[in-house]
């Protein structure tokens, strides 16, 4: 009798776990991908037509930003990142922090976007590369 209760036991708690599941993957699909930093991994963010500036992240928080100072000279930043939503904030280890923005394009060709704020005048737009 005891093997019997513990097998409908069992059956009942992997029915409902199934469920659970295709409910957890219904959640995850509602949620913004924004808050998966994943998303940010795996090569460099270039601002087009200018591959020498360009971001590239890892694990742990960490970023190096390849830029062009004032003079022409490249210089490498590094820093921690904050993904929170759609924004996405350097905190570099030199200077003061830096807010962007990061999003999804809609359309037929849809892809990555890092964008400086303020988006009207920010001369930062990076989309999604291989490094090179």
């Amino acid at each position: 009798m005891f093997k019997l209760h513990s097998i409908v036991f069992t059956a009942i708690v992997l029915l409902f776990s199934h469920n659970i599941s295709f409910a957890q993957k219904d959640k995850d699909r509602d949620k913004p991908f924004a808050n998966d930093d994943k998303v940010l991994f795996g090569g460099c963010w270039f601002v087009p037509h200018n591959s020498q500036v360009n971001l590239k992240f890892s694990d742990y928080s960490n970023f190096e930003f390849h830029d062009i100072d004032s003079n022409a000279r490249e210089v490498v930043i590094t820093g921690k990142y904050l993904l929170d939503g759609h924004n996405l904030w350097l905190i570099y280890n030199n200077r003061p922090k830096q807010k962007f923005y990061f999003y999804k394009t809609d359309g037929a060709d849809e892809h990555f976007v890092i964008r400086g704020y303020p988006l009207e005048t920010s001369e930062y737009h990076f989309v999604h590369g291989n490094c090179e």
